[in-house]
């Protein structure tokens, strides 16, 4: 299985394309618009849980929209719809560069939202698990590394810009990013699936059985309907760990600059180093854990991601702004953690599901875990405001992700039964 990987296979530069897309839209929402808020705050006098609100209005009109994305993917072609969210998202981030009050910017995040759900983990993952079977683990690690590339080197790039010219010079940078990087890899690199170019998953030759379906694409529990999901108990295990996976994700990425630069009051000089080590380890854990995936039980990985997480946010919980080492090695921990989890619970679903109705059921699962990552995102926000710290609401995510650990045990005995 693990062969030297096939020379010229056409699924690699698709999966070139696709990071290079989900470099730039994730990058840019959820790593690099963050560093605005501190500056905004300033120029418009708003508070922690307000500058935050539409990024939650984000997470939330991503959540609705995902469901709508999944059954469409299903019975279209994923290019048309990446094509069109990269478009909207470009318009959409120039058109964030003329705000000044914070209805037009819920409004942005919305427009964003649309955006985001078309050319994002979704779609790509769709196209993903259409190229890639033996080498699925390593494929998707790299496809999400690259948000994590996006987020290291988006914001140093954007730094001296938005230090020098201010917020809204940055956004008109950015648009232009979203030009080069999302649009024409849309257009001209990405094609739906290998049988576009007469090929085959991996390159490989898979031999395919006498209803023309190759069962090797088909997760253990792949081809129900959503309505039958829903009747099994492994849907809620998995719903609840993965929607307090991304909860803790998306509140400490979007939280994070305020929480380390407005609290503890880390320097904006330092903050950037930080986040380049916080996203410079996600590549690491992204890699790491999608290659790890594919020599080991998927479940298996997804424990040690999730317990790295628990990690992370205990340092993250008791960091010291007085100690360098304490504030890198929270960057360290939790940027791998985060990343480890993102990647697993990508790969666990596609295991337990992949097959003719992946895309509903994937976007069955975006849509709890984006509400999951909105209500964090909200959650940190007025926990903030209400008690003046954020330490009440780290502590509180620390106990959840012990309780979602606990059922990845669940998951874990789920797919050693079925593969047995």
């Amino acid at each position: 299985m693990y062969m030297i990987l096939p020379r010229l296979f056409y699924g690699w530069l698709v999966l070139i394309g696709l990071s290079l897309t989900y470099a730039a839209s994730s990058g840019i929402l959820l790593n690099t618009l963050p560093l605005l808020y501190p500056t905004l705050i300033t120029e418009f006098g708003w508070d922690a849980a307000e500058v935050t609100r539409p990024a939650s209005i984000s997470f939330f009109a991503t959540a609705v929209l995902s469901l709508l994305v999944g059954y469409i993917i299903d019975k279209s072609t994923p290019r048309v719809l990446m094509v069109t969210g990269s478009v909207i998202f470009a318009a959409t981030i120039y058109a964030y560069s003329h705000i000044n009050s914070l209805g037009q910017m819920a409004l942005i995040y919305c427009g964003l939202s649309i955006g985001f759900s078309l050319n994002g983990v979704l779609p790509s993952m769709v196209v993903v698990s259409r190229w890639f079977i033996q080498f699925r683990g390593i494929a998707v690690g790299i496809l999400l590394m690259s948000s994590s590339v996006g987020g290291a080197l988006l914001p140093l790039l954007v730094g001296p810009i938005l230090a020098e010219s201010g917020w809204r010079e940055v956004l008109f940078v950015v648009s232009f990013i979203c030009v080069v990087l999302m649009i024409v890899p849309c257009l001209f690199i990405l094609k739906n699936r290998p049988e576009e170019i007469n090929s085959t998953p991996d390159g490989i030759s898979l031999g395919i059985s006498h209803n023309n379906e190759r069962p090797k694409t088909m997760g253990v529990a792949g081809g129900i309907g959503v309505l039958q999901l829903m009747r099994m108990p492994i849907f809620y295990f998995v719903a609840f760990a993965t929607g307090v996976m991304w909860l803790c994700i998306s509140a400490v990425i979007q939280h994070q600059s305020i929480y380390l630069g407005s609290d503890l009051g880390i320097g904006g000089l330092m903050l950037s180093k930080v986040f380049f080590v916080f996203f410079v380890s996600s590549v690491i854990g992204k890699f790491a854990f999608g290659w790890l995936s594919d020599y080991f039980a998927k479940a298996d990985i997804m424990l040690l991601a999730a317990f790295n997480l628990i990690v992370g946010l205990i340092i993250f919980r008791f960091i010291d702004a007085n100690n360098v080492i304490s504030i890198y090695s929270y960057a360290f921990v939790y940027g791998v953690g985060f990343a480890g989890s993102f990647t697993m619970i990508q790969l666990v679903i596609a295991e337990l599901f992949a097959g003719p109705t992946y895309g509903r059921i994937l976007g069955t699962f975006v849509f709890i875990d984006t509400i999951a990552g909105g209500a964090g995102v909200l959650l940190l926000g007025e926990m903030r405001v209400a008690t003046n710290s954020y330490l009440p609401a780290i502590t509180f995510m620390i106990i959840l992700s012990f309780i979602a650990l606990l059922t990845v045990f669940y998951i874990r005995h789920f797919l050693r039964l079925s593969h047995d």
